[in-house]
């Protein structure tokens, strides 16, 4: 049992024997391990055998004879000790192959700690390498990772302190770089910012670019990758050479972009460099310039003794200034400043000549114009004075002399005050010397004392001159004499101003002085009155006595109007017969009525012509500010509507405007809007009256008569808007249209087989703006209309208005075979002088004779008379407004030739005109 358990432990002492020799091998490689190898080989042979013993054993106690066992016993001790011996040898042996394994381990031990102590000294000499460089070094792993970085890295990054430690990654590096700000957004050589730089030289051999910082510092970066994969990261500091480089930059755009031309030659004259403004000065390209001489550039007007005095200066060293009279590549010449001098080696050796050249063609120019200046000033007529920033005088031309009176040596040194006249007031000068320093010039008129105490008017301009910093230098003064001017301005104004026939004011002083005494009544918050005064009855003086007596009426009447208001008001003549007063500063609305009251009683006596009483009347219409507008023109426009409403009802008194004569203004502005419209919409059109032979009651022709069919109105009769087409201007094409649109249809007429006469309506209007006879035989021609088939109807008021131009018209019209008719005929003088004069072929009793003389038998004789007059004269009668069978038989009682009236036919459209001619009227009767 001893046996076994000592067996068993030799055993277990193998084992652990062979677990340290193993451990060995682990931790203590590279050791030379044959010998170990030996030892664990023996080691494992024993346990081998010491199982094999055990094995044997096993059996040998299964064996139960006795004697079997003894022998087997003695051959088991036989064995044991064989097999002891050997084992003892095979110890001695493992004994001696473990001393030989320590001394082997040893050894190596040894070696191990010189070679580390060997790789601590290089990493101790490559660490003293890195630092000792000057720049900046830092080594990566090729896992990415800080192996090591100079102190120089560390300087040039001090915001990565505590960051650049070994084991850091380089993404940790970018990233605190990008949380710092430091690093600008700078772009590599081939465009990558930095840290894509940085980034993707993983990916690259190599990797240059450049690192600008917040503070202004550069470096010049270099990543690049060893053979076993290690990052390389070496920056350099490059700011002062960059800042170099800046500076060279901007010496070079300086020479660039300089104003002046520069050229650069060699010693023997031929030319290296040239500038853009060189080039664009000459003509010449660069090409075309360099390796040439600047003798390029002559233009011959230089001697070859001035060029050799140039050389000489500039090859002893000094600097050569003058001026060249160059010729550019086109052929031109310009002038230019030249400075040239030696550009010298280090050594002082002259290597090269600069030129620096400027253009001073306009200058030169500019000292021509200042000769030329200078003539002027002598010999211009304005008067110049040129003071100090003192305002006093420095110098002044002959014209002030002759202007002044004063010799220059009376007035240098002199305050321009003793110019002054003495009618300007402080506040004038003062605004003249606020716009003067301030805007730097004042022009106006001013009145000034000559040398002999006489005053005359002068127009000044003032002009400040100033340095390029705003500080003033002098003033200079250019006046002349306006004497003569102003008298003629004097009656320019006047001319424009004031009626020539009253000497009072006209319409456009007027409208100046109400709109001033408005802008005072809004400001001092008073009345004004406006009065709107028509003369009732000066066209019958006009027109029985003549123009002279018209003339020396309406001056009587203005006179009689100036004292009729306060020296303050204005009495303006507004045109014809037509006065406009001007009341300032009225207390109360019945101010303006006493002053219409006084008007009309100064109005309403005799006047005195040519030793006979004229009688005439007044019709006033009355407006207020602020009560009935705020500006002129609806005052003018209210008070004229208030003349108009003090006619209709009467004459001779006076009205006030009201609302509803607004509201009558906003629907006449509107009906002319409309108006405006109806022409180019095609809403006019025309329906013929016709016009019927009295003794068989057939038409012999038809009258044209306007009708507006309005979108919203429905059919407009030309009561409506006949009169405002002729005060807005709109009667001109109106009546061109009807006159055209009348001739179309009474050719279409006659086409159709019916020989229709066609009367048209002309005013006084339409004559007044040009209608010319050649223009209706025009529309004639272009129509298809024989002239004799148009009829023209001229009321015989128009025929009165300056009846010798009508009279011309009216026999232009006759000889191009035109009927003419005088229209309402008894409304007007009837003068049977006048008839005589004009080439009429038609009369036309007024309607009004005709509707009354059932009422007023008296106009019967008025009718006979008026029939009797034309037939004396050869003229056809036509009768209007024929509304029932008894007036018929009156005009056909007493020889009326033609009529015309409902009584026949209202006006009717074209279309159904035919018809009727061909039925005829007879069940009129």
């Amino acid at each position: 049992m001893s046996q076994n358990l000592s067996r068993g432990s030799d055993t277990l002492e193998l084992q652990v024997l062979e677990a340290e020799i193993e451990e060995i091998r682990f931790f203590h490689e590279p050791v030379p391990g044959s010998a170990l190898d030996n030892a664990l080989f023996h080691i494992r042979s024993i346990l081998l055998r010491s199982e094999e013993m055990q094995s044997m054993r096993s059996d040998y106690m299964a064996v139960e004879t006795p004697l079997l066992l003894e022998r087997l016993y003695q051959s088991l001790v036989r064995y044991n000790t064989a097999q002891t011996l050997a084992a003892e040898r095979y110890s001695r042996l493992l004994m001696v192959v473990a001393v030989v394994l320590f001394v082997t381990l040893g050894l190596a031990l040894t070696r191990l700690n010189r070679a580390r102590a060997a790789i601590g000294r290089s990493w101790d000499q490559l660490r003293d390498g890195v630092e000792s460089l000057t720049e900046a070094f830092a080594l990566f792993g090729a896992d990415g990772r800080l192996v090591l970085c100079n102190s120089r890295y560390r300087q040039l990054y001090p915001w990565l302190e505590g960051v650049l430690e070994p084991g850091v990654t380089i993404n940790e590096v970018m990233e605190a770089n990008r949380r710092s700000g430091r690093l600008l957004d700078t772009s590599s050589g081939d465009g990558d910012t930095v840290d894509e730089a940085a980034s993707s030289s993983f990916a690259q051999t190599r990797n240059f670019y450049i690192e600008q910082l917040s503070d202004g510092r550069w470096y010049l970066a270099s990543d690049s990758f060893t053979s076993a994969g290690e990052l390389v990261s070496v920056r350099i500091d490059i700011t002062e050479s960059r800042r170099g480089e800046v500076e060279l930059r901007k010496l070079s755009r300086a020479l660039e972009q300089s104003p002046a031309s520069v050229v650069i030659t060699d010693v023997q004259g031929r030319i290296e460099y040239v500038n853009p403004k060189c080039q664009e000065m000459s003509g010449y390209s660069e090409a075309e310039l360099l390796g040439r001489n600047p003798r390029l550039f002559k233009s011959g007007d230089k001697s070859p003794r001035e060029y050799a005095e140039l050389w000489a200066t500039i090859s002893a060293g000094r600097e050569w200034r003058g001026q060249f009279h160059n010729r550019r590549k086109d052929g031109s010449i310009y002038w230019e400043s030249a400075s040239i001098s030696p550009v010298r080696d280090p050594q002082g050796g002259i290597t090269h000549f600069i030129a620096v050249k400027e253009d001073i063609t306009a200058r030169k120019r500019s000292e021509e114009q200042l000769r030329m200046y200078g003539t002027v000033f002598e010999t211009i007529t304005e008067g110049i004075m040129v003071t100090d920033a003192d305002n006093r005088i420095k110098i002044v031309n002959p014209a002030f002399t002759r202007i002044t009176g004063y010799q220059p040596e009376e007035v240098v040194g002199e305050n321009p005050r003793m110019l002054s006249s003495g009618r300007h007031s402080p506040a004038f000068y003062a605004e003249l010397w606020e716009s003067l320093l301030e805007r730097g010039s004042w022009s106006g008129e001013i009145w000034d004392r000559r040398r002999d105490g006489t005053l005359y008017p002068a127009w000044l301009s003032l002009v400040a001159i100033f340095d390029e910093r705003r500080r003033l230098l002098e003033y200079v003064a250019v006046f002349s004499d306006i004497t003569h001017r102003k008298e003629s301005e004097e009656q320019i104004r006047r001319q424009a101003n004031y009626d020539a026939l009253t000497g009072l004011p006209n319409r456009s002083l007027l409208r100046d002085r109400l709109s001033g005494a408005l802008k005072s009544a809004r400001r001092e918050r008073w009345k004004v009155a406006l009065l709107f005064v028509d003369l009732d009855r000066f066209k019958e003086v006009n027109d029985s006595l003549g123009h002279v007596a018209g003339d020396e009426l309406l001056q009587r009447i203005g006179e009689r109007l100036r004292g009729c208001v306060r020296e303050a008001d204005t009495v303006a003549r507004f045109g014809g017969d037509e006065f406009v007063l001007l009341l300032e500063d009225i207390k109360q609305v019945s101010d303006a009525a006493d002053v219409c009251k006084k008007i009309l009683r100064e109005l309403d006596g005799p006047v005195a012509l040519h030793g006979r009483d004229v009688f005439v009347g007044a019709s006033i219409g009355v407006t207020l500010y602020p009560d009935d507008a705020a500006d002129a023109n609806t005052m003018l426009r209210n008070a004229d509507m208030a003349m108009c409403r003090a006619k209709d009802a009467g004459r001779n008194n006076y009205q006030f405007f009201t609302l509803a004569m607004n509201e009558q203004v906003q629907h006449r502005i509107e009906l002319e809007r409309d108006l405006r419209q109806a022409l180019e919409q095609g809403q006019l059109l025309l329906h013929y009256q016709p016009i019927v032979r009295l003794d068989d009651l057939r038409v012999v022709g038809v009258e044209a008569l306007l009708r507006w069919r309005h979108p919203e109105r429905g059919l407009v009769l030309p009561d409506t808007f006949i009169t405002l087409a002729e005060e807005s201007g709109l009667i001109a094409p109106i009546g061109r249209w009807v006159l055209r649109m009348a001739c179309r249809q009474a050719g279409s007429w006659r086409a159709a087989g019916l020989a229709l006469k066609v009367s048209v309506n002309l005013s006084s209007h339409q004559l007044a703006m040009g209608l010319e006879v050649g223009e209706i035989q025009q529309i004639l021609g272009e129509e298809g209309l024989d002239p004799e088939g148009l009829n023209i109807e001229i009321t015989e008021s128009t025929m009165m208005e300056d009846s010798e131009a009508n009279l011309e018209w009216l026999e232009q019209a006759k000889a191009v075979g035109v009927r003419l008719a005088i229209d309402d005929f008894g409304t007007g003088y009837s003068s049977l002088s006048y008839l005589k004069r004009f080439p009429m072929d038609t009369l036309k009793i007024d309607r009004t004779f005709i509707r009354d003389v059932e009422e007023h038998p008296e106009d019967i004789s008025l009718i006979e008379a008026i029939i009797a007059m034309a037939g004396s004269l050869g003229l056809q009668v036509v009768a209007e407004g024929i509304e029932n069978p008894a007036q018929l038989e009156l005009m056909r009682r007493h020889g009326c030739d033609l009529g015309q009236g409902n009584l026949f036919s209202e006006a009717l459209e074209p279309g159904r005109i035919p018809d009727l001619v061909r039925v005829g009227v007879a069940a009129a009767e």
